[in-house]
């Protein structure tokens, strides 16, 4: 099991040499993913390469840079690969192809030390086309560290659902396995509110909505109350019928 602290991450982040070309790109891109998780093949798109491999490489030199400076040695698998991308990333086999998910303190790392690329366009962007009184817009939601944060997202979600609590919309009951736990999660307390010590409660501040109803309530600021845009959603739904 690989234990890295958070300013263990942060120490070998600056380092001279640990951070190499498109490095600070590719973790840009798996913090940008939903729930920070892509699989090589989605990166090598958007990089433009024709095949994954590249990006293996690059994930793996970077994890091995880590564990270069951290004095960190892994065993030796049965094809004598290490496997230097776990000092990067967790991953699992979907049926997209084998996937990778930002590890949370290196997370953590890259916010605090503000290394992450400011992109206008966002390979996974957090937007969507909103529908109703906003028809042809389009809303762009930022989406707050503590939304992104994948402990406090996990315990949400296991606690509320995968299901918006505005919709009530279920990816999985719709879309099959490929919408299994996607949802996004909605930050209740506006950030201008929140103090330097504030600790997030996943519990009671964060809820889970899906992309369109994140969208519609953050067309105000502060952002709507979750219970006033269901209110909205049954007014308008009861008015079509």
């Amino acid at each position: 099991m690989i234990t890295i602290t958070k300013n263990q991450y942060k120490e070998a982040l600056l380092a001279d040499g640990v951070l190499k070309e498109r490095s600070i790109e590719l973790l840009t891109t798996l913090y940008d993913a939903p729930s920070c998780r892509a699989t090589a093949g989605q990166i090598a798109q958007m990089f433009g390469y024709p095949d994954f491999p590249p990006v293996n490489a690059l994930i793996g030199k970077l994890g091995k840079r880590i564990a270069s400076h951290l004095g960190i040695e892994l065993r030796d698998r049965r094809s004598n690969s290490p496997g230097w991308w776990k000092i990067v990333a967790t991953g699992e086999p979907t049926n997209e192809g084998f996937a990778w998910s930002l590890r949370e303190e290196l997370f953590d790392a890259l916010v605090e030390l503000g290394l992450l690329v400011d992109r206008e366009n966002q390979p996974f962007p957090e937007t969507v086309e909103a529908t109703g009184l906003m028809e042809g817009a389009i809303r762009k939601v930022s989406v707050n560290a503590y939304e992104r944060n994948q402990t406090a997202r996990r315990l949400c979600v296991g606690h509320h659902g995968a299901v918006c609590k505005v919709c009530e919309f279920d990816f999985k009951r719709v879309y099959g396995a490929i919408g299994e736990g996607f949802i996004h999660v909605h930050h209740i307390v506006d950030l201008c509110q929140i103090g330097e010590g504030y600790q997030v409660d996943p519990i009671n501040d964060l809820v889970p909505v899906c992309p369109n109803c994140h969208a519609m309530l953050h067309t105000r600021r502060p952002a709507m109350l979750v219970c006033e845009l269901r209110e909205i959603l049954r007014a308008t739904t009861s008015q079509r019928r």
